[in-house]
């Protein structure tokens, strides 16, 4: 991606880093929970894909990212709305990882290896 501010030059791949200070919005309620994945290094610059634990493929998927605050970086994973059920968390395309549960009102957190 290119992007040009106003007078300036060019700046490819200007949006790399814009995680690190955006907001995220979460849809939960009665019938929707959110997930937040803390993957570790290797999937930086990747996207993590969820599903629910029998829906034979249907996937979603978001990127990690990494974010900054005032305690420090972290590279996350957020899903900021989830239909309330048992998802996969899948490691690669073909490589199942955890089964984590969103339940309806909830932003449930887990560590990715």
């Amino acid at each position: 991606m290119t992007t040009t501010t106003a007078g300036g030059t060019p700046e490819v791949n200007a949006c790399v880093n814009a995680a690190a200070s955006a907001s995220v919005a979460l849809d939960i309620g009665t019938d929707k929970g959110a997930l937040v994945i803390y993957p570790a290094e290797r999937f930086r610059g990747r996207e993590i894909e969820v599903s629910l634990e029998h829906s034979h493929g249907h996937r979603v998927h978001t990127g990690v990212h990494e974010r900054t605050t005032e305690a420090g970086s972290t590279l996350t994973a957020i899903f900021g709305s989830l239909p309330a059920g048992d998802y996969v968390v899948w490691e690669s395309d073909a490589s199942q990882g955890a089964t984590v549960a969103i339940r309806p009102g909830v932003v449930t957190e887990i560590r990715l290896s």
